[in-house]
């Protein structure tokens, strides 16, 4: 944690490891808490940070993190917008000085409101837009690992196509080690082109993240402050014709970003995707 976040957590009066709210507002009562389980350190200071809620959904407890990456620590603090609970998280925002000749950093502490949303965190939106999306193009590099890399071109009423390049088909539970043991022709294995009529709950879903996040708005470009990331491209055709497009490299540009290319990248296993045979 750097000195920047000390000071806005004994600022903000943030000093306990756990708060009480109803964060999902299904009535019931979610538990806030954080800490540190020191699994490993990097030169950025703890990546093992950890600051999630636990909720109680239909008498079943899942847990979702408020971290936006793995590296930089947020402080919570409990919001109340209209009776009901929110989280206010604060961080620090790092930009680098391209003008200067050195390696110069600015560094800006952030304030968000999150709700939960769409199985995730988001920020929070009181006045969510309706757009009619057309066509979506998504596409990811390769990182310095095992990031999967592939192209989505996503139609509404049209046939969609997955182009699945490398790293698609791999078990994510496997030490990159031991992915890297094995052939390229093993975990290669299924990689290819695909198509296939999206479902309509899943695209009405994506235009609804899409609405509530209000991605005109949003950058066009997106970056964290290290290397060795995966960049992704989303192009967004949208209201007869307008073009949206937004690079981000490290995939974290928000909150709402995160949860919209999650439900991106698990597209390429929950449709009837129909390989095309050469």
């Amino acid at each position: 944690m750097s000195p920047l976040i000390k000071r806005t957590a004994d600022s903000l009066g943030v000093d306990k490891s756990f708060y009480k709210g109803d964060f999902d507002h299904n009535g019931k009562t979610d538990l806030l808490f954080i800490g540190d389980d020191n699994s490993c350190q990097s030169s950025r200071g703890s990546c093992s940070a950890v600051v999630k809620v636990i909720f109680d959904i239909d008498n079943k407890y899942m847990t979702r993190s408020l971290l936006l990456n793995h590296f930089d620590f947020v402080i919570p603090k409990l919001s109340t917008i209209n009776g009901k609970d929110y989280i206010s998280v604060f961080y620090d925002e790092v930009t680098e000085d391209f003008n200067s000749e050195k390696y110069n950093f600015y560094h800006k502490i952030v304030n968000k409101i999150l709700t939960y949303k769409f199985d995730n965190f988001v920020e929070y939106n009181p006045e969510p837009q309706k757009y009619t999306i057309e066509k979506i193009f998504f596409e990811t590099e390769p990182c310095f690992g095992t990031c999967p890399v592939f192209t989505l071109e996503l139609s509404k009423n049209g046939t969609s196509q997955f182009i699945a390049k490398t790293y698609n088909f791999i078990n994510r539970n496997d030490s990159f080690e031991k992915i890297e043991r094995k052939s390229r022709k093993t975990f290669e294995k299924g990689e290819g082109k695909f198509t296939t009529q999206i479902k309509a709950s899943d695209f009405q879903k994506i235009e609804t993240i899409l609405g509530y996040i209000n991605f005109p708005e949003l950058k066009d470009d997106y970056s964290v402050s290290w290397t060795d990331d995966q960049l992704s491209t989303l192009t967004i055709t949208y209201d007869n014709g307008k073009i949206k497009k937004i690079k981000d490299y490290g995939l974290v540009g928000s909150y709402g970003l995160t949860t919209l290319y999650k439900t991106l990248f698990d597209l390429r296993f929950n449709q009837e995707w129909k390989k095309i045979k050469h």
